[in-house]
């Protein structure tokens, strides 16, 4: 019977970005089934793989993780109860094993038998039934060395199936990992993905889901009454419930139109100069609020009792904290609290999100971004949830220096020191667009301009003309996105 092994929990398994190993299957290097692959697969394609070097794979995460700016990882053990629940399933596995198992030893006991009988009817010479037994009790009393990184191999990912689970979202095709005893809810935002959700503390039911495999176990109280026709139907929860196991929901992930705009009262948790005029401002959500917004969108910030739209620079994933860059250069009241007056803990209002400029988030193609001055600040934001959600084989930032120089550039280089498939290649400021465009078309002439997503950010004269080079050489008009930053 075939093992099958997520590709998430492979990657983990043998330290290797899931991105890579998707490529792989896309190439046919990796014979994979629905985002799965068999044991004997993963043995043939990465023989050498210290299993047992778990340190070096955890200390690669943590890295990782600290490029990422991602908040701790969950706890090491789910609770008592989701431990509980994969223990009885790993049990009644087990179980079935060595139910098989004792059915191949009877087989084997019948083997001599059977073996004989065909003896005497001549339907076998006794020479071959000798040496088909001697060559039998050999295979049997001494396994080969593959056999023994087969059972290493699922011994560890037998490990990994108790402390996380994985996650398919039909019928986009699209997987997270349940890390712990996370929520669905939890663990779909901190992967990048746009799951529906209101309250997140388990009164609206906005998060209904519906369970297509698999079970879940309840960890966290909820008010929302499910109904009996949604109970009949399979359908939870996900802010108030995990994966027991692998688990298959069927949900609809939200896009641009389904987000409603939001007015949200946030704390300033830092705030950083990017240059003379030009201020990141980190804001902290209340913690039974967080704002609903995709990577790329823009912002209404309120300061002084003046609003202005501001693009956000993090990612979703990153839960209660909102990142905005704040150009203050008209000497008003609004810039005068943002340069000399806030500080940490004060009141920012904010509403929306606003914007279509987003990742196509269901797209396996290389991702090409490009930030001209202030346009890093929405590819910033794409670019962390592209890393989060792990699609993209690879992901290239070209960016050209504006007024402020090339601020923040220590996360994009820890960036490209930690991932194998992110690169960073910066311009001064005052680098031709067609210069910049001919280079990228160089860059990518193994696999040409027409395989990849383009995100391109800055003033409007330099998005339009990014955009007239890229098309003049083959780039499909729907794999280019653009937006005007001032």
């Amino acid at each position: 019977m075939a093992h099958l092994i997520p590709l998430s929990r492979l990657a983990r398994l043998v330290g290797q970005p899931r991105s890579v190993l998707q490529r792989m299957a896309q190439d046919g290097e990796l014979a994979s089934f629905d985002g799965q692959v068999e044991l004997d697969e993963v043995l043939r394609l990465f023989p050498d793989v210290r299993l047992e070097d778990e340190k070096e794979l955890r200390r690669v995460e943590e890295i990782k993780d600290q490029a990422l700016l991602k908040s701790p990882v969950r706890p090491e053990l789910p609770d008592a109860i989701v431990l509980y629940e994969r223990l009885r399933i790993l049990g009644r596995e087990f179980a079935a094993a060595r139910g098989r198992l004792k059915h191949h030893e009877r087989v084997h006991g019948w083997m001599a038998g059977k073996l004989a009988e065909a003896v005497e009817t001549r339907q076998a010479t006794p020479q071959f039934a000798e040496q088909f037994l001697n060559w039998f009790k050999r295979e049997l009393a001494a396994p080969q060395a593959d056999i023994r990184n087969w059972e290493e191999l699922l011994a560890m990912e037998r490990v990994m199936r108790v402390m996380s689970a994985q996650v398919t979202i039909v019928p986009s095709g699209q997987s997270f990992e349940v890390m712990g005893d996370e929520t669905l809810l939890e663990a779909g935002l901190h992967a990048g993905l746009s799951l529906p959700y209101g309250c997140s503390n388990g009164t609206c039911g906005q998060c209904k889901c519906r369970i297509v495999r698999g079970d879940v176990v309840k960890v966290h109280p909820h008010d929302y009454v499910l109904s009996a026709a949604d109970k009949q139907s399979g359908y939870t929860l996900s802010c108030a419930y995990t994966a027991v196991g692998d688990l298959e929901i069927e949900v609809p992930l939200w896009g641009v139109a389904d987000i409603p705009e939001q007015t949200i009262v946030t704390r300033v948790r830092a705030i950083e100069k990017l240059g003379p005029a030009r201020v990141a401002l980190h804001l902290l959500t209340p913690r039974a609020e967080r704002l609903r917004y995709l990577a790329g969108q823009q912002i209404e910030i309120t300061i002084a009792g003046e609003s202005r739209l501001v693009p956000a620079a993090g990612c979703p994933c990153e839960e209660r904290r909102i990142e905005v860059h704040v150009l203050c250069d008209r000497d008003d009241a609004f810039d005068r609290r943002v340069l000399d007056g806030l500080a940490a803990n004060d009141e920012v209002g904010i509403r929306g999100p606003f914007g279509d400029f987003v990742l196509d988030d269901a797209s396996e193609r290389p991702v090409v971004l490009i930030a001209k001055g202030p346009g890093f600040a929405p590819v910033k934001s794409l670019l962390q949830h592209a890393l989060s959600l792990e699609h993209a084989p690879s992901i290239t930032l070209y960016r050209i220096a504006g007024a402020e120089g090339l601020y923040q550039e220590n996360l994009l280089k820890s960036y490209a020191g930690a991932l194998d498939h992110f690169r960073y290649v910066a311009f001064p400021a005052g680098h031709a667009t067609a210069e910049l465009v001919d280079g990228i078309v160089r860059d990518t002439a193994l696999a040409s301009i027409a395989g990849h997503d383009v995100y391109a950010a800055g003033d409007g004269g330099f998005v339009a003309e990014v955009r007239a080079h890229l098309s003049a050489r083959g780039l499909p008009a729907g794999q280019f996105k653009g937006v005007d930053i001032a």
